[in-house]
């Protein structure tokens, strides 16, 4: 079996086998996208053409469906199955030979393992089509609703999955999901108390007290806030820590001050 791997997330990206697939219009990539996001089900002719080349007279915007319907399968005419099926009126994309990293991200959560978590985040790359603009109103709010969908589950699977690594000690490979958290959502101050939480417990007070100034700053710049008092009862903790860690200055044994004592230690160089 010949497969058809479609990477939505962080961009698109389209192999059968060891071969990249190029598609002369953007378009062309935003319907082929379309059909995998839920394969198997079909999709009427008028309905495609609307949803992509709704700005076009019908005729023209059928005209257009065709052709890139038949861009589609002479670039998947290799796929074992044949992957895309036109029946009549309906277009749809075969299940069985397609790999598509949206329905296995879905897949993967649903099992709710840590393995199978590990394994979701890393297949989250970005948003849903990141940098795919087709001007067209319909597909466009098509988009913005599962990249919307998608991003908070994203959200939801890395909290549970820091949570996990955090119970197993793993605080570097927390560090680094909760950067990831901050990217996706940097509003949310339960994130940026995690990060500092991490960062003290790695012994790592200046960057928790740069993470409170990034935190500061982006809660006043966008919504015109101060941090809540959950957020700095947390850093004021981590700085505690700090202070506890830091060794006590030595005293000389007959109790002269440190600064003048070592003031007195005479200059050794040439006679």
């Amino acid at each position: 079996m010949v497969r058809l791997s479609l990477r939505l997330f962080g961009g698109f990206q389209a192999r059968i086998g060891d071969r990249k697939l190029s598609f002369p219009t953007r378009k062309s990539q935003a319907l082929l996208a379309y059909l995998a996001i839920v394969p198997g089900q079909g999709h009427l002719r008028d309905k495609l053409a609307a949803l992509l080349w709704g700005g076009s007279g019908r005729e023209e915007a059928r005209h257009s469906l065709r052709q890139s319907l038949s861009v589609l399968r002479n670039a998947l005419s290799s796929t074992r199955p044949p992957v895309l099926r036109i029946s009549g009126p309906e277009v749809a994309l075969d299940v069985a030979p397609v790999d598509v990293d949206v329905l296995r991200f879905e897949q993967l959560i649903r099992r709710d393992s840590p393995r199978s978590l590990e394994e979701a985040v890393t297949l989250y790359r970005g948003d849903l089509l990141e940098g795919l603009d087709v001007s067209e109103e319909p597909f466009e709010e098509w988009l913005l609703g599962e990249r919307t969908r998608l991003r908070e589950t994203a959200v939801a699977v890395l909290t549970r999955f820091v949570g996990l690594q955090t119970q197993s000690g793993s605080e570097d490979g927390a560090i680094q999901t909760a950067l990831r958290l901050l990217a996706l959502d940097p509003l949310r101050e339960e994130f940026h108390r995690l990060l500092m939480s991490l960062y003290g417990r790695r012994g790592r007070i200046g960057d928790a007290v740069e993470q409170y100034r990034t935190c500061a700053a982006v809660l006043r710049r966008e919504l015109g806030v101060e941090p809540t008092s959950e957020t700095q009862r947390v850093y004021y903790s981590v700085l505690s820590q700090g202070r506890s860690s830091l060794p006590s200055p030595a005293r000389p044994a007959w109790g002269m001050p440190a600064r003048i004592v070592s003031a007195r230690v005479p200059r050794r160089g040439i006679r």
